[in-house]
């Protein structure tokens, strides 16, 4: 007598979850921080930035008349960027939308949206913390803002190109004396990097600006763990190994430096994964130890236009639609930043 075997069975049903999972929960903790600057009224934005002169020495001859005078605005400069737009888009067939039940999706239109949105916002962090310079739109080539990566640069890096990078500040170069010194930019291999080198950064932007400022280090995985190994050794010169106690009674070891607290600031250390992109190619690379350190009163994100869905008409295909957003990165006095880049 014939047996019916789970193997010949016909019309059985496919056991598919009604769960769609997304292992990636990458953040974006620069757009979260920075400042929404005020709304920008031209593709082209400047702003004004001083500094005082230097110290002198000296004294006046009691009953000297002033014979000569000084300029209080000599120093005044003008910094300047561009507003770049950024898009995602994507449409949705009738029978995607209105007929297919696909698991863990209710509503592919509504979807693809909430995808798309989360993209853009990337899309805006890893311009902010790249090595992108700012470009004119003429017609063929659009609009770019300028990346952090190229607007902390010294007078040494100011056009050298990284591995794949689109260069330095070749167009509205930051005047001289507004730019970081030498000493704020740190080309070290991350391996390498020691405390030293940390408090010798901090100590020439004290130098420089005054500021014993509460910066945030927003880096790479790589140079996040080389904080976390301060704790454990030293090998620069001068400095004794460290030791640490710990509970023996305790199921737990911690081991993460998320403060570092320096003689001439505190740097809060903030890993980031869209940090130093190098071009603006679809799949670019990003460069390992890339850090910026920064104080975030002096950057702004300058929003023309906030991320917007607009749909287009369905002539007939499907929904159409696209998020938008305008924004320029300022950055109000680059003096007062550092940055890491073992390319530069």
């Amino acid at each position: 007598m014939a047996m019916l075997l789970e193997k010949d069975q016909v019309a059985k049903r496919e056991d598919l979850l009604d769960l769609l999972t997304r292992v990636d929960e990458k953040a974006t903790p620069f757009m979260s921080l920075v400042n929404k600057g005020t709304t920008p009224q031209n593709t082209y934005l400047e702003w004004p930035v001083d500094t005082y002169g230097a110290a002198t020495l000296g004294g006046t001859v009691d009953g000297t008349d002033v014979t000569s005078y000084e300029n209080a605005a000599a120093n005044r400069a003008i910094i300047s960027t561009y507003l770049q737009t950024f898009r995602r888009s994507a449409q949705v067939s009738r029978l995607a939308q209105d007929v297919s039940v696909v698991a863990g999706v209710s509503d592919e239109i509504a979807n693809s949206i909430s995808v798309k949105g989360v993209e853009l916002i990337r899309d805006i962090e890893a311009t902010c913390l790249s090595d992108q310079e700012h470009q004119v739109d003429n017609g063929s080539n659009a609009y770019l803002t300028r990346g952090l990566g190229v607007w902390i640069r010294d007078t040494a890096n100011l056009t050298t190109a990284g591995a794949g990078s689109v260069g330095g500040q070749s167009l509205l170069a930051v005047p001289a004396a507004f730019r970081p010194a030498a000493g704020q930019i740190i080309g070290t291999a991350t391996a390498s990097i020691t405390e030293s080198d940390i408090q010798a950064l901090l100590q020439t932007i004290w130098s420089a600006t005054g500021m014993m400022g509460d910066y945030k280090l927003f880096c790479d995985a790589t140079l996040r763990r080389a904080f976390t190994d301060f704790t454990r050794t030293i090998a620069t010169a001068g400095y004794t190994a460290r030791n640490f106690n710990i509970d023996g009674d305790s199921k737990k070891v911690t081991n993460s430096t998320t403060i570092f607290e320096g003689d001439f600031g505190t740097i809060e250390v903030i890993a980031d994964n869209f940090i130093g992109f190098q071009d603006a190619a679809v799949g670019s690379s990003q460069e390992a130890g890339r850090g910026y350190l920064l104080d975030m009163d002096k950057i702004d994100l300058r929003m023309q236009k906030q991320p917007t869905v607009e749909k287009f008409e369905d002539r007939g295909a499907g929904d159409r639609f696209l998020i938008e957003a305008r924004a320029a990165l300022q950055v109000r006095n680059p003096i007062g930043l550092g940055q890491f880049s073992p390319a530069l």
